[in-house]
């Protein structure tokens, strides 16, 4: 484990992964918004056949999953942010070392280098 806590990204670059960082997390919160997981709920009184009611619990548990996912990226979105403000945006959180630009393009919110990310440590 190395601490490289020099970060070869300039500034302009750090200006663009913020921007993309910000535009992501008002769109997740927005997509988000317009999800009421209460809204879809199935009772038992809801008079329904057993496989319509059985596909709207799968539909219901597909959404729930749904938001789940959204609400995680979410949290690492505002993080990343954070980084930013930090100074530490690009840096590995586990092991220091930098992150390749080219996996913060696919998910700039990545906190891990590949190589803590695969290694499960």
């Amino acid at each position: 484990m190395t601490a490289n806590l020099q970060m070869s990204m300039t500034e302009e670059e750090q200006k663009f992964f913020k921007e993309g960082l910000e535009a992501a997390a008002e769109e997740i919160k927005a997509n988000l918004a317009l999800v009421d997981p209460a809204k879809d709920s199935i009772t038992p009184d809801k008079a329904i056949g057993r496989l319509t009611r059985m596909e709207a619990i799968q539909a219901q548990s597909m959404t729930a999953e749904g938001r789940r996912r959204q609400e995680a990226r979410l949290r690492l979105v505002e993080r990343a942010l954070g980084r930013i403000e930090e100074g530490r945006y690009g840096l590995c959180v586990r092991c220091g070392d930098e992150i390749p630009r080219g996996r913060l393009e696919v998910m700039p919110e990545a906190p891990l280098c590949m190589s803590c990310a695969t290694s499960g440590r």
